[in-house]
């Protein structure tokens, strides 16, 4: 294999297990930082905060799955 079919295949692999922690952590992260986000960015925390509250653990995972799956068919 050539450096550029490693590199190539290398994307996916990264991409799966970065997507595979923000899968595992991301009601956590958000939870514990919450006040953070707010005081760093008031508008946007406004916003989005609350529609991290109806995010579920398995609606993220579709959403990463979405986005993977788009991404290998490029």
């Amino acid at each position: 294999m050539s450096n550029m079919q490693v590199i190539i295949w290398f994307f996916p692999i990264v991409f799966i297990i970065h997507d595979f922690e923000e899968i595992i952590f991301i009601q956590s992260w958000i939870s514990k930082n919450r006040y953070y986000l707010s005081e760093k960015f008031p508008k946007l925390s406004k916003k989005l905060l609350p529609h991290f509250d109806n995010i579920t653990t398995a609606s993220f995972a579709f959403g990463v799955d979405e986005e993977f799956i788009t991404l290998l068919l490029r």
